[in-house]
């Protein structure tokens, strides 16, 4: 299980951690770079679609509160594939 809240970003980092098959992928971005904002509300968006929930991590590491849009001043994300019933 991915222990967010002892992963450390480097300074002025913040992340999507994407759960998938393989374990996680990251994409990170500075709120102040308009080029990697753009590109993490496009992976953001690009899963949403496909039924990815969002969470915003609280200070402790857990699931937060759940979102809908892309924030790029939320310092760490969550991203969890949709479940399949079965």
């Amino acid at each position: 299980m991915l222990d967010v809240e002892t992963i450390q970003l480097p300074e002025g980092k913040h992340c999507l951690f994407i759960m998938d098959h393989s374990g996680d992928t990251r994409v990170m971005w500075d709120p102040r770079n308009d080029d990697e904002v753009t590109n993490a509300r496009a992976s953001f968006d690009r899963l949403r679609a496909k039924g990815y929930l969002a969470y915003v991590v609280n200070e402790d590491g857990s699931k937060g509160t759940m979102i809908t849009t892309f924030d790029p001043n939320a310092g760490k994300v969550i991203l969890t594939p949709p479940l399949r019933g079965g």
